[in-house]
């Protein structure tokens, strides 16, 4: 290609400019872009923990916040870290919604892993007032026997449903303390029996960057001892590790 003499200076300008501008969305790319993080298996012990314990230590989280300051009622990402500066958790919970579709926004500190509830019920003596806990325990399996679908994606890595089936997990009995005006309904706070079952994933810690994270199940369950006879969610988080 020729150049004309009277042309060059102006030439190499934009060859320079070009040349800057490149470098410098190389160099944003990996904070505009979506990291990918890690999940452990199922059967291991994140961060010391069973999956179980892990699951305990979620529901009282959820259970024990106020309904209108609770992260499941919230549509874009305000109050996710709501009671999490107290659960002295190397765990930062994601929290599913009331059905439906949501987006949300939320910051996280770096180095803590993420809890992701794919699927999840809980059960309680405050929500089926005189239920005995083989009762509970009943009612909550038949709610997550009947789910048909479970989708995770995070990054570029993709979780279907036969992936995610071999993460579920019930608990034992454990207590909560229900605030006055809890979430689901509860009026009238003190302590309950809970159970609870579902689907769980647990990251690896993050490290600073944006993380996108979508996930989506459902459940269609007649039977009239289930604890929700028609459930479906679709949730995406765009996280902000820092």
């Amino acid at each position: 290609m020729m150049i004309d003499r009277l042309n060059r200076p102006s030439y190499f300008v934009i060859v320079s400019f070009l040349f800057m501008l490149l470098l410098f969305s190389a160099t944003l790319s990996p904070v505009l872009g979506s990291n990918s993080v890690n999940i452990f298996p199922p059967g291991s012990k994140p961060y010391g923990l069973t999956f179980a314990e892990h699951q305990k230590n979620f529901w009282k989280w959820v259970l024990e916040i106020p309904a209108n300051e609770s992260p499941v009622n919230d549509r874009t990402g305000e109050k996710c870290a709501n009671g999490q500066s107290n659960t002295n958790s190397s765990v930062f919970y994601l929290s599913m919604n009331n059905g439906g579709i949501s987006e949300r926004t939320c910051k996280v500190p770096v180095g803590k892993g993420l809890l992701i509830p794919v699927m999840q019920v809980e059960w309680s003596d405050k929500e089926a007032p005189g239920a005995s806990v083989e009762e509970l325990h009943k009612s909550a399996k038949k709610d997550q026997d009947s789910v048909n679908s479970l989708y995770l994606k995070m990054g570029d890595k993709e979780y279907k449903y036969k992936d995610l089936i071999k993460y579920r997990t019930q608990t034992d009995v454990f207590e909560v303390v229900f605030p006055d005006n809890g979430i689901f309904g509860v009026i009238e706070g003190g302590i309950s029996k809970v159970v609870a079952d579902g689907f769980y994933i647990i990251t690896e810690p993050l490290i600073k960057g944006n993380y996108s994270i979508h996930f989506k199940s459902s459940l269609i369950c007649p039977d009239p001892g289930c604890a929700e006879p028609n459930f479906a969610q679709d949730i995406k988080y765009n996280i902000v590790a820092e």
